[in-house]
C-alpha cells in the first residue's frame, strides 16, 4: 500500500513536470554548471600560474644577486690567490733574514710583488696584506704583518678552524637598523701561503667592505623588494629595510599575508658564511591576478549574455509549444472544431501546418463516419423491416407443404420443404461464413428443386472428407457454381439425358480446393483461357450479374479475392462436348 501511494505520488509529480522544467534543468546541469566550474577552474589556474610566475621571477632576481656578488668575490680571490701561489714570495717568507742582503732581496725581489698586489687591490678590495710568523721581516713594512699583531688576532680563531683559509665575517659590531653601520662591516678573504716544501709560511688577507659587496642592494630604493643577509638560523645580519625586534626570516618559497601578500626566498651563499634573503611584495602578482580576473570577468559576462540569449530562445520555443498544447486541448475539447494559430517560428510553423492538415483529415473522416453510421442505421432498419416478409413466406411454405402431404402430394411437399429450407439459409443465418457441411446441404436442396423439372435424370455425388465438413467457408460458393452448370451445361441436353454433378473437396499445402464437375456440353479451351485470365485479374462485373438475377462466377471470384486477401480464385478446365470442372481455391 505504501509503495502504491509512493508510486501514485511520483506519477503526480511526473505529470507536473513540464518541458520547460526539463530544459531549465538541462540548461543548468549541462551548460551553466560546467561553465561555472570552468570559470572557477580557470581562475584557480591563473592564480597558480601567477604564483609560479612570481616565484620564478623571485628566484631569477635572487640568482642575479648571487651572481653579482660572486663576480666581486671572484675578483678578490683572484688577486689573493695570485699572491698566495707566487713562488718567489713563498720562498722569501720561508727563510730567515738577519743580514743586509735580506733587506736588499726584499727590496729588489719581493717588495715589487707586494707593492704591485697592493696597487691592484682596487675596489672591492679595501686592503691587502701578508700575515707571517717570520719575525726576521719588518712588521708593517709594505703589506707584511706579524701574526701576533692586534689587527690579526681577531682572525686567529677562524684560522684555527680553517687552516687553509676562506671567507670570514664577524657580526659582533652590527648596529640594528643602521644602514651606515651595515655598509662599514668588514669581510675577509684569507688564503694560506705554502713553501716549496709544503710548509705553511703565511696567509694572504684581503679586506672587503660590505658596501663594496652589497651596497647596490642595501641602498636600493625599490620599496617592493627587501634584501637580507642571514645567519644559519635565518636571523638577519643586515637588511635594506627596518626590521622589527625578534624578526626571523620565514621559510623559503613562502607567501605570508599581512596587508598584502609577500614572497620570501633565500639561497645559501656558496662562499660567504651566510645566506642571501629576498622578500618582495606580490603587487605584480596582484596586478596579474586582477588582469586575469578582469579578462575572466569579461569572458564570463559575454558568455552569460550568450547563455541568456540561448535560454531566451529556448523559452520562446517552449512558450510557443505550450501555446500549441493549450490550443490543441481546446480544439480537442470543442470536438475538433477550429484551427490552430500558425507560428512562423522556424519548424514550429510546420508543426502547426501539419496539425491543421490533420484536423482537416479528421473532419473529413468524421463526416464519412457520420454518413456511414447513418447509412448503416438505415440498412439495419430496412433489414428489420424485411425480416418480416421472409418469415411470413417460409412459414406459409411450410403450411402449404404440410397441406400437400395431407393430400398425398408427397413429392411436391418435399420440393416445397426444400425451397423453405433454402429461404431460411439465405435469410435466417447471419454472417458471411458458415461450415462447408452447411454449404453442401444448401446445394443438395437446390439440386432437389431441379429434380422437379428434370426428374431422376439428375445425379448428385458429394465426396467431402469428414474432417473438412466443419471448415468455415464463404457462404454461397457451391450453389451458384451448380446453378451455372444447370443454366449453361445442361440446357442443351435432351430431357432424358443423364445430368451428373460431382462435388469434391481436399486440403493441399494450406489451401482448400473445392471442385464442381458436370457432364454438360463442356467449354471451349479458348473461352476457358480467357475466363481464367479474367479471374486472375478480375474486373468489377458484380452489377452486371445482379441485373441478371443470379450470382455468377465473377462474383464468387471477387469475393474469394476480397475475403482471402488475394489468396483465393476460380480456375476453369473443360473440353467441348465433354465436361466442365470449376475449381474454387482459397487459403484454408
Amino acid at each position: 500500500m505504501l509503495f502504491g501511494e509512493r508510486g501514485q505520488r511520483m506519477k503526480r509529480v511526473s505529470r507536473r513536470v513540464k518541458i520547460s522544467h526539463l530544459i531549465t534543468a538541462g540548461f543548468m546541469g549541462l551548460v551553466a554548471a560546467p561553465f561555472l566550474f570552468l570559470v572557477f577552474y580557470n581562475l584557480h589556474s591563473f592564480t597558480r600560474q601567477a604564483n609560479e610566475q612570481l616565484l620564478q621571477d623571485g628566484n631569477y632576481i635572487l640568482h642575479s644577486m648571487e651572481q653579482n656578488i660572486n663576480e666581486k668575490l671572484d675578483s678578490v680571490e683572484t688577486i689573493a690567490c695570485a699572491l698566495a701561489y707566487n713562488s718567489n714570495l713563498a720562498t722569501f717568507l720561508s727563510r730567515s733574514f738577519n743580514d743586509a742582503s735580506s733587506f736588499e732581496e726584499y727590496s729588489q725581489t719581493v717588495r715589487p710583488i707586494l707593492q704591485s698586489a697592493a696597487d691592484s687591490a682596487s675596489p672591492p678590495i679595501q686592503r691587502l696584506w701578508i700575515i707571517t710568523q717570520n719575525r726576521t721581516l719588518p712588521n708593517g713594512e709594505s703589506i707584511i704583518k706579524h701574526g701576533s699583531t692586534t689587527q690579526i688576532r681577531a682572525l686567529e680563531e677562524f684560522l684555527t678552524e680553517n687552516p687553509d683559509g676562506g671567507w670570514y665575517y664577524s657580526s659582533e659590531g652590527i648596529v640594528r637598523n643602521s644602514l651606515e653601520n651595515y655598509l662599514r662591516q668588514d669581510f675577509y678573504f684569507i688564503h694560506a701561503i705554502a713553501s716549496p716544501y709544503g710548509r705553511r709560511v703565511g696567509y694572504v688577507v684581503a679586506k672587503v667592505k660590505s658596501s663594496a659587496l652589497f651596497q647596490e642592494f642595501l641602498v636600493s630604493q625599490d620599496t617592493q623588494r627587501a634584501f637580507f643577509l642571514l645567519d644559519g638560523e635565518n636571523r638577519p645580519y643586515m637588511s635594506n629595510v627596518v626590521l622589527e625586534e625578534g624578526f626571523v626570516f620565514p621559510e623559503e618559497s613562502q607567501f605570508l599575508q599581512d596587508r598584502q601578500p609577500v614572497l620570501y626566498l633565500s639561497a645559501l651563499a656558496s662562499r660567504l658564511p651566510l645566506r642571501l634573503g629576498l622578500a618582495f611584495s606580490s603587487s605584480d602578482r596582484q596586478i596579474l591576478l586582477e588582469s586575469s580576473f578582469v579578462a575572466i570577468l569579461a569572458v564570463l559576462t559575454v558568455s552569460v549574455l550568450f547563455l541568456l540569449s540561448f535560454y531566451y530562445m529556448l523559452r520562446v520555443i517552449v512558450v510557443r509549444l505550450q501555446a500549441y498544447a493549450y490550443d490543441m486541448e481546446d480544439i480537442a475539447a470543442s470536438g475538433f472544431s477550429g484551427k490552430l494559430e500558425i507560428s512562423r517560428l522556424y519548424e514550429l510553423g510546420e508543426i502547426g501546418i501539419q496539425f491543421n492538415d490533420t484536423l482537416t483529415e479528421i473532419h473529413s473522416l468524421m463526416r464519412e463516419k457520420i454518413q456511414q453510421e447513418t447509412a448503416y442505421k438505415d440498412v439495419q432498419l430496412q433489414a428489420l423491416l424485411l425480416q418480416i416478409n421472409p418469415h411470413f413466406i417460409y412459414n406459409t411454405l411450410d403450411m402449404f407443404s404440410g397441406k400437400l402431404a395431407l393430400n398425398g402430394e408427397y413429392e411436391i411437399a418435399d420440393y416445397m420443404g426444400d425451397f423453405a429450407q433454402m429461404l431460411r439459409y439465405n435469410t435466417a443465418r447471419p454472417g458471411m461464413f458458415l461450415s462447408l457441411g452447411e454449404e453442401v446441404e444448401y446445394t443438395r436442396n437446390y439440386v432437389n428443386l431441379q429434380r422437379c423439372r428434370y426428374g431422376s435424370s439428375i445425379v448428385l455425388r458429394v465426396h467431402v472428407p469428414l474432417a473438412l465438413l466443419g471448415v468455415q467457408v464463404l457462404r454461397l460458393l457451391l450453389q451458384p457454381v451448380v446453378e451455372n452448370a444447370f443454366i449453361h451445361g445442361f440446357a442443351q441436353l435432351p430431357p432424358e439425358a443423364r445430368r451428373e454433378v460431382v462435388i469434391t473437396a481436399r486440403a493441399q499445402r494450406g489451401f482448400l480446393i473445392l471442385r464442381v464437375r458436370d457432364n454438360g456440353q463442356g467449354i471451349p479451351p479458348e473461352q476457358a483461357r480467357r475466363m481464367n485470365e479474367a479471374f486472375a485479374s478480375p474486373s468489377p462485373v458484380l452489377k452486371e450479374e445482379k441485373r441478371k438475377g443470379s450470382i455468377g462466377l465473377e462474383n464468387i471470384n471477387q469475393r474469394l479475392q476480397l475475403f482471402y486477401a488475394g489468396q483465393g480464385r476460380i480456375f476453369l478446365r473443360g473440353a467441348p462436348g465433354g465436361h466442365t470442372s470449376v475449381f474454387l481455391i482459397f487459403k484454408n
